[in-house]
């Protein structure tokens, strides 16, 4: 082979390497994030509410180890009767299992946090969304009003987390709904308490290669 070709295969072979050291150094880590479906639909079917509401948050699967600033919630009402949320009965625990009170978010973020929050309802029919944070996720301003000014979960300690270990967070929802007429308003109300449960694990930048696969 002419020196000149052996020269070039030698920077053709070097440039491979390099751009495949390259990319396996951008490659980096997540943090996945799953809601426990198996355990929200056990609750539901215990608690007889199988058919008569879904339960969802969206997520995006997988995330880098920036915070989550908050949580969005739909409760769709597949019954013939209404669901009312009791928001201050809610509550969400971060990874040491601190349990705050939610707090729904407004458009305008004009909420005064010394008062009682107004329930929330699922109609017959129609499903109720809304995006959620933790109380001592607030702050006061000067102005009035509260802004964000913490994250609702932070990602930042999965980074260190082994691949067999997990951390868990949740979000305790309360409904209500009103099962007949009767002269006693009390006797009619019932109270649901529904948990999801957050699992969040580390995921190996090389997590789908070949060789970390587990043979079936």
């Amino acid at each position: 082979m002419p020196s000149l070709d052996i020269v070039i295969l030698v920077i053709y072979l070097f440039t491979l390497v390099y751009v495949g050291y390259r990319a396996i150094n951008n490659l980096e880590d997540r943090a996945s994030v799953v809601m426990d479906q198996g355990a929200l639909k056990a609750q539901l079917e215990e608690q007889g509410l199988g058919q008569a509401i879904a339960v969802k948050v969206p997520l995006k699967g997988q995330y880098g180890f920036e915070p989550i600033s908050d949580l969005s919630v739909s409760i769709t009402n597949m019954s013939e009767v209404p669901f009312y949320v009791d928001w201050d009965r809610c509550t969400l625990t971060n990874f040491t299992g601190r349990s705050r009170r939610v707090i729904r978010i407004t458009p305008t973020l004009n909420l005064d946090l010394s008062q009682a929050q107004i329930f929330s309802v699922a109609a017959p029919g129609q499903t109720l969304s809304e995006r959620l944070v933790a109380e001592d996720m607030l702050k006061a301003k000067p102005e009035g009003g509260v802004q964000i000014a913490a994250p609702l979960v932070d990602l930042g300690p999965i980074a260190a987390l082994p691949e067999d270990k997990q951390l868990e967070f949740s979000l305790r929802l309360v409904l209500r709904r009103v099962t007949e007429v009767t002269p006693r308003v009390d006797d009619s109300i019932v109270t649901h308490s529904i948990t999801c449960r957050f699992v969040v694990r580390r995921v190996p930048w090389d997590q789908d290669f070949p060789w970390k696969k587990k043979a079936p």
